[in-house]
């Protein structure tokens, strides 16, 4: 929603990516405009919108990565329905990066955005649910070793003196379990399909 209008706010900042993958959300300063403002963007440094600001007098106050652009869009309508009543003076021709209807008074209330993405993810708001679906749909299969071997990471770390292998995944969970799922659909498994063997009868 943009603060301006009221109407979803321009999506290029975030739309040539992919909408399943780890997106940012961060909240900026403008001192000369007397501005906040709230953004969304990608990971990838192609698409860095927080650069952009700075470079037009932003201060960067918070960023945080939440897990997929509905999440990031979520978190962004939170905080401009919180401020509404706060609107800025901001003009298109002071934001030539575009981004001007996401800003509002730094006269109104200020904006804890770690505290907005915990209170949304608790509350499973759109975009933080789908951690939870995507067990649930693993519940039926669970997912093998031979599945994750592909997303595994393994860091030497140093403890009390001695040099421990430390295995994780390397991407976010809820990533690791989407392309888990993806590969099963290319191979027709999963929850409700047959396996490949059936199909073959």
């Amino acid at each position: 929603m943009e603060l301006k209008t009221g109407v979803a706010p321009c999506l290029r900042c975030a739309e040539s990516t992919d909408p399943d993958a780890v997106h940012v959300v961060y909240l900026m300063h403008f001192p000369r405009l007397a501005a906040y403002k709230i953004g969304i963007t990608s990971t990838e440094l192609r698409h860095d919108r927080i650069a952009s600001h700075v470079a037009q007098g932003g201060t960067l106050l918070e960023r945080y990565e939440v897990p997929n652009r509905e999440a990031a869009r979520t978190v962004e309508e939170f905080v401009l329905r919180t401020v509404k009543d706060y609107p800025s003076n901001c003009t298109e021709r002071e934001f030539p990066q575009d981004g001007y209807t996401e800003t509002w008074s730094d006269g109104g209330p200020g904006i804890d955005l770690g505290k907005v993405i915990a209170r949304l993810a608790q509350e499973e708001a759109p975009g933080f649910d789908r951690l939870r679906k995507l067990k649930a749909y693993f519940d039926e299969e669970p997912v093998a070793i031979e599945e994750l071997v592909a997303f595994r990471r393994i860091e030497a770390i140093e403890v009390d003196g001695v040099e421990v292998l430390h295995v994780g995944v390397s991407e976010p969970l809820e990533q690791v379990l989407r392309k888990i799922r993806a590969g099963r659909a290319v191979q027709g498994r999963g929850p409700g399909l047959p396996a490949r063997s059936e199909q073959a009868r």
